[in-house]
Parts: structure tokens; sequence; C-alpha cells
């Protein structure tokens, strides 16, 4: 009896998954063989797409075989159409053997387009954007058979035709597979912000950022609806009011080319009542990407018990000197917070140093990938925090991410600076008044 309900849940848990799979066109498994000679063992490429949210982010996997090389990737892709898929920057290496592929967040810079072949088979053809891209190499040295083999897989990944069967409609899905859909556990930036929430459901939109001639066109989908559609900005102001749904929405800017100097560095503007924020390509962790996606959720309430309320600047606190700059200001009614320092993109040698009302935190700490906790007491009244880049590392400018955390709030800021610039941040102690 208990082996034939068990037989009846499997059965069912598998119709499931393929009525699922019927319903979206982009799930499953694709794959294709490259074979450009006989002499050469083939290069195998398998892509599996995982259940989608919302029908717009699909956790995707990438295995990549030919001869002793094997490797397994996890990414994310965006929908931009009932026809196309953006492809994440970022592909995280799960398996890498006998070597690595140095520059793997620039492979597959493009999206994945849905048609049929002439038997009317659905294929995924990529369609490639072309950057500044450095060239595809080992990770570590190679003999003169790996070379070849790794000549051969930048040809593949940097210049040929990529045409994709589908060979399986069973979503992809793993342990890991959930973590590409949010970013507190994602093993990587994958392209996806941490949750915006806003104090009201109706915003605008805008754009900014676009230098003259350079031709950068970009499109916006807010819910998978389209609201801008491969624009020319420069010719051309563009803003767009935009009225939220209840519960979660999901915006995503795309961008469509790298235009004439690469690569791609519009702006996404968007203001809801007081609160303003950017997308932004010209970001270092955004270069020459396809995408970036951020879920927006209009609770007045929930977003109090998340975020700080912002401080604004005024008066004589808003003087700054010279090497200052203002990078922002939040209230916060608990004395000790936790700062929290990393970097998002890559341990390139970058170190700081923070005071807090010019008393050292700490000096010349290195910034990692695994982030750094420092706890801090504020005094009553108003604090500034003093952020200052050592170094340009390896990769100028030198860039990290500073976050505030009270225990539930939070407060992140992305620094990118040189030498001799002061990072301010102000926070106000209320020590008698909650926030309101």
């Amino acid at each position: 009896m208990i082996k034939n309900i068990f037989l009846f849940i499997c059965s069912l848990l598998f119709h499931s998954l393929q009525l699922l799979a019927q319903t979206d066109p982009f799930s499953g498994t694709w794959q294709m063989v490259y074979s450009p000679d006989a002499i050469m063992p083939g290069i195998k490429f398998q892509l599996q797409i995982g259940p989608s949210q919302q029908n717009i982010l699909y956790p995707a996997h990438i295995f990549i075989s030919c001869d002793s090389f094997f490797a397994e990737y996890d990414l994310l892709l965006a929908k931009k159409n009932i026809r196309e898929v953006g492809i994440s920057k970022n592909k995280f290496p799960r398996v890498q053997r006998p070597f690595g592929l140095k520059d793997r967040t620039l492979f597959l810079t493009g999206s994945f387009d849905l048609s049929k072949d002439l038997k009317g088979a659905p294929v995924l053809n990529f369609l490639r954007i072309h950057s500044k891209q450095k060239d595809i190499i080992a990770t570590t040295e190679v003999n003169s058979d790996s070379a070849k083999l790794v000549a051969k897989l930048k040809h593949f990944l940097g210049d040929e035709d990529i045409s994709l069967k589908k060979i399986s409609s069973i979503p992809w899905h793993s342990e890991n597979s959930d973590d590409i859909l949010e970013p507190a556990l994602s093993p990587t930036y994958f392209g996806l912000k941490d949750t915006v929430y806003l104090p009201t459901r109706d915003g605008v939109v805008n754009f900014s950022g676009i230098k003259k001639r350079k031709n950068d066109r970009v499109s916006v989908t807010l819910n998978g609806i389209v609201i801008f559609d491969k624009i020319d900005i420069e010719k051309k102001t563009q803003q767009s009011d935009i009225l939220l749904r209840p519960g979660v929405n999901i915006l995503t800017f795309f961008a469509d080319n790298f235009g004439n100097d690469l690569p791609n560095s519009s702006r996404l503007n968007l203001e809801f009542g007081n609160k303003k924020f950017a997308l932004d390509f010209a970001n270092r962790k955004d270069s020459a990407a396809i995408f970036i996606a951020v879920k927006l959720i209009c609770d007045p309430d929930k977003s109090k018990d998340r975020y700080f309320a912002e401080y604004p600047q005024s008066g004589p606190e808003s003087l700054l000197k010279k090497d200052e700059k203002l990078v922002g200001g939040i209230k916060s009614v608990k004395q000790q917070l936790t700062l929290a320092i990393w970097d998002e993109v890559i341990d390139d040698g970058d170190t700081v140093s923070i005071k807090i009302n010019n008393e050292w935190l700490i000096k010349g700490c290195p910034v990692k990938k695994t982030p750094k906790f420092i706890t801090v007491t504020l005094q009553p009244g108003p604090n500034t925090i003093t952020f200052l880049a050592d170094n340009l590392g390896s990769i100028p400018p030198n860039t990290s991410v500073l976050e505030i955390i009270d225990g539930k709030r939070r407060k992140s800021y992305e620094m990118e600076s040189n030498p001799g610039e002061k990072n301010l941040i102000k926070i106000f102690y209320d020590s008698g008044t909650p926030i309101k």
C-alpha cells in the first residue's frame, strides 16, 4: 500500500513538471555538439533552464566538455520578450577541470533567442553582443595539448554560432538552483539586486549617463511588460510613469547593444515618493552586463522594519571640503551598529580605512569577497562615517560595498574611490524618539 502511494506521488510530480514545462517554452535542457573537424574531439555544450520566477527570471546551468576538459557553471537568465532571454554577465563555476576559464564572466555575452528549425522543433540561438572582453584563457598553466584545447574553447565561446536543440522539457533543479534567485544567498552577483521596499506604488523612471554619439540602446520591462523597447535615449529624453501591482514586482533593465564606445553605460533612474535609486551599467560590477534586475515591493510598514529612514542633509552639515563626497545619510534608533565591508566583484588587492567622528575604526583593511564586520557605537545626534581608499589595487578604482546593519534594518553603499578622496555617510542617532 505504501509503495503504491509513493509511486502515485512520484507519477503526479513527474506529470506536474511536464505540465509546467509545457507552459514555459524556455525551461528544460538544450544541447549541441560542436565538431568542426574529425581530428579533434567535439565540444559538448548543454544548457539547463529551471522553472521561472514570475515567468521572468530563470535559474540556469551550463555543462561544457571537450576531451579532458569538463566544466559546470551556474547563471541567471532574464526574459526580455516572448522569444528572448538575456544572459547574466557572471557564470559561477561549480566544476572546472583540469583547468578553468579565467574570464568566465564575459563569455556568452548576449541573449538566447527562441525559434524553430525547419522541422518545427524548438531551438535556442545565441545572439552575441561583442564587447571589449579579454581573451578567454586558462586559470593555470597548461601543456601544449591543453593549449590547443583552450584555443578551441575560446573560438567556440567567443566567435562560433551556437544553436541549441531541446532534448528535455523537464525544468532543471538542484540544491543550488533556488539560491540563484536570492541575492543574499547566491554564490556570486548575477545581476539581480536586493529587493527594494517602496513607500508608494506609483513612480517615475527616466534615463541619464549617456555620452554624445555613443548610440546606446536600452529596453525596460516591468513584470514582463515592455515599458521602453530598444530606445536610443541620446536622441530623445525618455520618461514614464509606472504603477506597481500589489506584491512582488520585477523590473529589468536591458542593454540592447554596446554602442560605439563599449560597453553600454546607460543609467535608469527610479523615483517612488521620497525613495530614489538607480540601475546603472556604468557601475563596475554591471559594466558589460546585458541586464540588471530588481524586485520591487510597495509595503511602507515592512519598509520601516527593513530599512533605515533617510537623514536629509541641510545647513552647515551639507558644506563639504574639496576632497569630500557625501554618499548618503540615515537615521538610527539604535546606538550600536554593525558595518560590513566586502568586494562583490573580485579580490584585487584593494585596502580601505574607516573613521567615525574622526576616530579610526580600521586602517589598511584588505577588502575581500568575504565580509568583514565592525561594531560601531554612535554618539547622540549627528555622526559621520569617513571611508577612505588606501590604494587602487590591481584594477582601478578602489571598489567595495559598505553595509550598515542594526539587526533588522540595513543600508548598503557601493563605494568607488581613488586615494585621497573621502566618502562620507551621515548617521543621526535619535536616542529617545522612535523614527516615523
